[in-house]
């Protein structure tokens, strides 16, 4: 038994030394255009292991080495890589989204995965880099709630084969009218499809209405004590109002764009084509909320502290852009750096008046 036991502790020692790796469309319209024409908003602030000796003669045994799984960095269950991977192959059906103006199809892989898709489109409110950008900022700042997207293209085609002979007219023509085809192909960006999402709510109230927005903001306070439960709740809110600053969002805080998971506990921050301007300040639909919040999440915070152009371009940079192109310009990346700069100047004003320990109340 003794034996059996060195043999096995010694082959796991030498395995690890060697292993170590949906929108109203009039609304979305509205807030389209806003995003596209209105001007910036102005500023808001300004020990040694001693090795085992094997017996000259092994017996025969056979040694079954577990290979961990990847430590999830999302709220999703399962790495991005375990999520990503299967959405790759044959596309058996092809389902318009719900809602909205933008031309955004699910769509379901031989594999069993489903994915949703954007394309280059028409529509300057959807443009597919955007989504990749504000995933990969995402795991960049250690959030996790962006749901996992890559590049990845379509024949028209295929697409229109795959859709149910019901709508395979209807869906035609929308890619023939609003897809940036190019050579009778779509590129554009897939993105994990969440199971199942509900409508975010807080009290009464739904998480995005002015009475919701009033409620939550009020327990966002330095001297407010919120209930309990709603602790983690309120940290995710925060971040949230924080990242859409950040990336210039202008569509969260719309109508219908705030959701969660069917317990209500974990908030998603999807839809986030409409981001990235080059504004250097943000929309005021973005830097009100942040304005009324007293309390912030302290990691996160510093890890805004610790961002810069090279961190960015890096977290940015990938193999998987395909057609897409760079996600981001020059400009856009130094946009977010002066956003940034608001935000930890709000920050700061608020630790000036109550303390780094009551502003940075958050986890």
């Amino acid at each position: 038994m003794r034996l059996g036991t060195c043999i096995a502790l010694e082959l796991a020692v030498a395995v690890g030394a060697v292993g170590g790796l949906v929108i109203g469309v009039s609304r979305v319209s509205t807030v389209a255009g806003t995003y596209v024409a209105e001007r910036e908003a102005a500023a808001a602030t300004a020990p040694v292991v001693t090795p085992i000796r094997a017996p000259s003669t092994l017996p025969e045994a056979t040694l079954a080495v577990a290979i961990p799984t990847p430590k999830p960095t999302n709220v999703f269950g399962a790495s991005d890589r375990e999520l990503l991977a299967p959405i790759v192959g044959e596309v058996v059906r092809v389902k318009p989204n719900r809602g909205g103006t933008s031309l955004s199809l699910r769509i379901d892989f031989a594999s069993g995965a489903r994915a949703s898709f954007k394309p280059e489109q028409t529509h300057p409110q959807s443009d597919p880099r955007r989504e990749i950008a504000a995933y990969r900022i995402d795991r960049m700042l250690e959030i996790g709630h962006v749901p996992p997207s890559k590049s990845m293209a379509f024949t028209v085609d295929a697409l229109v084969a795959a859709t149910d002979p019901r709508l395979r007219a209807y869906v035609a023509g929308r890619l023939e009218d609003e897809g940036a085809a190019r050579q009778g192909i779509l590129h554009g960006e897939v993105s994990w499809w969440i199971p199942e999402i509900k409508d975010a709510r807080i009290g009464a109230f739904s998480l995005d209405e002015p009475d919701g927005m009033r409620l939550w903001e009020s327990y966002l306070q330095p001297l407010a004590k919120p209930p309990a439960e709603l602790a983690d709740y309120l940290a995710q809110v925060a971040t949230v109002v924080v990242f859409d600053v950040l990336i210039d969002n202008a569509d969260r805080w719309s109508g219908s764009n705030t959701k969660v998971s069917p317990d209500r506990r974990v908030l998603y921050f999807m839809d986030n084509s409409l981001a990235f301007s080059p504004f250097t300040v943000g929309h005021e639909m973005n830097l009100r909320p942040m304005r009324a919040m007293g309390v912030f999440p302290k990691q996160l915070v510093a890890r805004l502290r610790a961002l810069d152009y090279d961190a960015l371009v890096a977290a940015l940079a990938g193999p998987d852009e395909g057609e897409l192109g760079p996600l981001l310009t020059p400009i856009e990346i130094r946009a977010i750096l002066a956003r940034r700069d608001h935000v930890l100047a709000h920050v700061d004003e608020l630790i000036a008046t109550y303390g780094e320990a009551a502003v940075l109340a958050l986890p």
